[in-house]
């Protein structure tokens, strides 16, 4: 009993796997045909025009001028010149240094009155100055904890701080 075997190979091969299928170059080329030419005309469409460079140019230099009129010239656009405005400067006039104003510890029944940091009773305390002291105010009033508190150094930049106004006498 002999079986002729004619074509034993077999091929192998997985069960879900499916046949690639192949590339239809025709389309392909065609494809890569078509994205060429969109970017092109794209890239063709941003572009600036030549009519409307020369139009910017004249409408600058305060021309008049029709698109059809700046298609038959040959000329080369100028460069546009930025005008430049000058600034105005103002006048310097010597100004008188605003007096300043000074102010002496007063009402404090010889205890003195204390410096603060900051507007307040609250507010650290710095020193405590005696009564007489000149001060010169160096700020705007401000109120705080029912106060009304003035910014004031001592004389020649000496130390900042704030006092009660309560304390603090006008010296004409």
């Amino acid at each position: 009993m002999g079986i002729a075997v004619t074509h034993l190979t077999t091929r192998v091969r997985s069960v879900n796997a499916t046949d690639a299928p192949a590339i239809h170059w025709p389309s392909a080329f065609v494809g890569l045909f078509l994205a060429v030419v969109v970017v092109v005309g794209v890239s063709w469409l941003a572009s600036p025009r030549p009519a409307e460079s020369r139009l910017a140019i004249a409408a600058a230099n305060g021309q008049a001028a029709t698109a059809g009129q700046l298609a038959t010239t040959s000329a080369v656009p100028a460069q546009i010149e930025p005008i430049v405005a000058p600034t105005p400067i103002p006048a310097v006039t010597p100004e008188a240094q605003p007096a300043v104003q000074r102010v002496r510890v007063s009402g404090t029944n010889g205890s003195g009155v204390n410096l603060r940091a900051k507007p307040g009773e609250r507010g650290q305390r710095i020193k405590t100055l005696s009564e007489g002291t000149t001060l010169e105010v160096i700020g705007e009033t401000q109120i705080a904890d029912g106060l009304q508190w003035r910014n004031v150094r001592e004389p020649g930049g000496g130390t900042g701080g704030w006092i009660a106004a309560s304390f603090a006498a006008p010296i004409q």
